[in-house]
């Protein structure tokens, strides 16, 4: 990795300026009095060159992530009395202890690493891929995980497709697999068969770009999860995707309720990274002999 600094130098009487800029000169005046003859003092100037260029040095990226967590610092640094540094929700989560030392930690702030961190900058990750952003270091967190540059990976097992283009990429070549909605799938749905043994279906909707996956995880006792996860770039910022999955009552000793759940759509690039938080707890009763259930997706 590398990181540029700022600093002011003096060499010579002359002063070096370091930022991220390339280099260039600049001209300052300096007033300097002096005594004529007649013992009066006037104002000689004298004109001091200034050159504005750039440093670069290598660090180890390891150096500037978390040894907790093992992602890049954040704006806010703490470290313990021993000096062992955290981001300050891995300092929670460690409830306050220090894994190295076991010291505590969160109360004090790692200023001198936090005023270096906030005076690098870098292109963004995902340049190849088109994004033209140069970010703060401390903001590279949040900034990549909503860069719309950002390529997703295929979750179909064996697929190694990792690109910005996986709603095209499934029509072609998991088309067999997706659910197809031609209509709104706010208003009316689109309704999906879900069998026990698949861990998730393709919902597409015509003429979109997004693509969602309804999940069917066996992670719960005495019966199923159904979740939704769209995996792309989350929506701009004054956006939400909201969901509802819906599924009707069997009949009598079948699942005699009907059930639903409703919430915000998460967004990731790609499925194994994943655990969904919320989800429509579907018991055993309600799959019957055939391990299949009929749901109604809204998005």
């Amino acid at each position: 990795m590398r990181l540029t600094r700022l600093g002011m130098m003096k060499k010579n009487g002359k002063r070096t300026t370091m930022d991220h800029g390339t280099a260039k000169k600049t001209r300052s005046v300096k007033k300097v009095a002096k005594k004529t003859e007649a013992g009066l003092c006037t104002d000689q100037q004298q004109d001091v060159e200034e050159e504005t260029t750039k440093m670069t040095y290598s660090i180890d990226s390891d150096s500037l992530e978390c040894g907790i967590c093992f992602l890049p610092f954040e704006d806010r640094v703490y470290m313990c009395k021993n000096g062992h540094a955290a981001c300050g929700s891995c300092c929670v989560v460690m409830g306050r202890k220090c894994p190295s030392c076991n010291e505590p930690i969160g109360d004090i702030r790692c200023r001198p690493l936090e005023k270096v961190l906030a005076a690098m900058s870098a292109p963004c990750k995902f340049r190849a891929s088109g994004c033209t952003e140069t970010v703060g270091y401390t903001e590279r967190r949040s900034h990549e995980a909503s860069c719309p540059h950002a390529p997703c990976r295929c979750p179909f097992d064996g697929c190694t497709y990792l690109g910005l283009l996986l709603y095209n990429h499934i029509l072609d070549e998991h088309a067999t697999d997706a659910v197809v909605a031609m209509g709104s799938l706010r208003h009316r749905g689109i309704t999906v068969t879900v069998h026990k043994s698949k861990p998730f279906h393709v919902v597409l909707h015509r003429g979109g770009t997004r693509v969602f996956l309804l999940l069917n995880g066996g992670d719960v006792l005495s019966g199923r999860s159904l979740s939704l996860v769209s995996v792309g770039p989350p929506p701009p910022a004054n956006c939400e995707l909201r969901y509802k999955i819906e599924l009707a009552a069997v009949g009598p000793g079948q699942g005699e309720l009907a059930l639903s759940a409703s919430g915000t759509v998460p967004c990731v690039r790609q499925l194994d990274v994943f655990e969904a938080k919320a989800f429509l707890f579907v018991p055993e009763a309600y799959w019957g002999s055939s391990g299949t259930v009929s749901v109604t997706v809204h998005i």
